[in-house]
């Protein structure tokens, strides 16, 4: 459906059942046990989300049994532990979930609405654009190259016209940057917020165990930022780490204070991938594993740190299950019971 490599954010076992659709469709779902609901995204055209239902069968074997693009689906919470999925284009089918427990099912609900909200938002962007948005974005004649210097006064010139509210002037050097293809880290200078340390509360889960931590950061810092200093503290690699603020799910270069982060206190949900599905291979995560270790502890940053966290990773190394759960956790910070579990435990997250 979609050819890019996909970055998955998040991976659940379900019961599935077809309330309406295809007879073969209802055929392909029904009596299995070991159905896994599956979200991903692709990271190079914002407001793509797919959803596939796969069986992964106890010989290892991993079979796509339907896949969906959140522009085409409807999904409703029909009871606490009970979702229901419909395609709004032909054939129609109409998807019933049954989730193992009602945390598990509120976690997917949390990421899986932000994702369809996201996606449903980004495409009525592109179905309507306003006018001024056709004036600007109108192809013109490419402009001779432009030297380094004078992009970097160009983006001065943007942020001033932003700081001024010259919305006129903003877009036309917008436009001017976008059309040389320019990189640019663009967030809220450290004047909007204040500098004050805080402490984090985050529940952190994976697909066996929970426990909560207690970190130090400050609202300015990005999710890029904190994915590093986890890595740091705990040795969960940015590539496995999915964070929820909030009831949305977090990008990267979005500072923490942008989702509600600003008291002692606050709370968080940090989910975590396995290895096999955020690409990671054993030899890889050794090897940023003993980076991190050997460098600093990283700081609370207003820029975003760079970081391989929804990566793809390479294609040819280790896929082997292994745990992304560091036994080093209990050693950091504060652990204390969720859920009725001990810390996070060690084992192969599946």
């Amino acid at each position: 459906m979609m050819a890019a490599s996909l970055t998955v954010l998040m991976s659940v076992r379900v019961r599935a059942t077809l309330s309406s659709g295809a007879a073969a469709a209802a055929a392909a779902v029904a009596g299995l046990e070991t159905l896994r609901l599956q979200l991903s995204m692709n990271p190079e055209r914002p407001g793509e989300f797919s959803l596939s239902l796969r069986d992964t069968s106890s010989n290892g074997r991993i079979r796509s049994l339907a896949e969906f693009d959140l522009r085409t689906v409807k999904y409703e919470i029909k009871s606490p532990r009970c979702h229901e999925l419909c395609v709004t284009k032909p054939p129609h089918d109409t998807f019933s979930f049954t989730f193992r427990s009602e945390q598990e099912a509120q976690e997917w609900a949390t990421v899986m609405l932000s994702s369809l909200r996201e996606a449903q938002r980004v495409a009525n962007i592109a179905a309507h654009p306003t006018d001024d948005e056709q004036h600007y974005l109108k192809p013109i004649e490419q402009n001779a190259a432009m030297s380094l210097s004078a992009k970097e006064e160009l983006c001065a010139d943007l942020a001033r016209a932003i700081e001024a509210g010259d919305a006129q002037a903003a877009v036309q050097h917008a436009t001017t940057l976008a059309h040389h293809q320019m990189s640019l880290t663009i967030q809220p200078a450290l004047k909007n917020f204040e500098d004050v340390e805080i402490s984090l509360a985050v529940a952190v889960e994976d697909a066996t165990s929970s426990c909560c931590v207690t970190v130090k950061v400050v609202p300015h810092m990005t999710v890029a930022s904190l994915k590093q200093q986890m890595f740091a503290e705990y040795g969960f690699h940015p590539r496995v780490q999915r964070w929820v603020i909030g009831q949305c799910l977090c990008s990267d270069q979005r500072s923490l204070g942008s989702y509600g982060v600003c008291r002692d206190g606050d709370t968080a949900f940090l989910y975590l991938l396995s290895a096999r599905h955020a690409r990671l291979s054993r030899q890889q995560c050794q090897q940023d594993q003993e980076s991190a270790l050997l460098s600093p502890a990283p700081k609370p940053a207003p820029a975003p740190t760079s970081t391989p966290a929804g990566g793809s990773g390479p294609a040819s190394h280790d896929w082997r299950g292994y745990s992304t759960l560091p036994p080093r956790l209990h050693h950091s910070h504060t652990v204390s019971r969720v859920g009725g579990c001990n810390g996070v435990r060690q084992g192969v997250v599946s």
